[in-house]
């Protein structure tokens, strides 16, 4: 019984900070007037963040993401419209799409980024490394376990 309770506070809250930590970002994009959302904006980081290695393709975006292939597809034409990445095809003629963000992408993530890295501030304040650490791992256990145990991968 007490088991139960641990796990469904557990969960409870995974979702609730999830919900707070949205709602705050959402907020504080609006305030700014930035044009792009929160989910947006983690995807054009995203691939900002792996553009040294090589160019992303669509399926590894979902991959590293957790969206499915509809849901990212959605995000990169939204964000293609607003000029802030663009497709190439693969060079081998496939139907797979590199994903580039354009110099309008790099100016709109660099005028976001400092506003995010405030916001992840606020709420990671007066926690400690270790303890972050510790949550980080334990959220990737139970990533993990929700892929293993689902077959979704993420």
């Amino acid at each position: 019984m007490m088991n139960q309770l641990k796990r469904t506070s557990i969960s409870n809250g995974i979702v609730s900070c999830a919900t707070l930590i949205k709602v705050l970002t959402l907020r504080c994009f609006k305030r700014h007037g930035f044009e792009i959302t929160p989910e947006q904006f983690i995807l054009l980081d995203t691939l900002l963040e792996n553009e040294g290695e090589e160019n992303l393709y669509q399926r590894q975006l979902g991959v590293i993401l957790g969206k499915d292939r509809a849901n990212v597809a959605r995000l990169i034409a939204i964000l293609e419209k607003k000029g802030l990445v663009e497709k190439n095809s693969d060079s081998n003629g496939r139907q797979i799409n590199r994903i580039n963000v354009t110099k309008k992408g790099r100016e709109i993530r660099n005028k976001i980024y400092p506003v995010i890295s405030e916001i992840r501030k606020s709420y990671l304040d007066e926690i400690d490394f270790d303890e972050l650490r510790k949550c980080l791992d334990t959220l990737n256990k139970i990533k993990n376990n929700i892929s293993i145990n689902t077959k979704l991968k993420i």
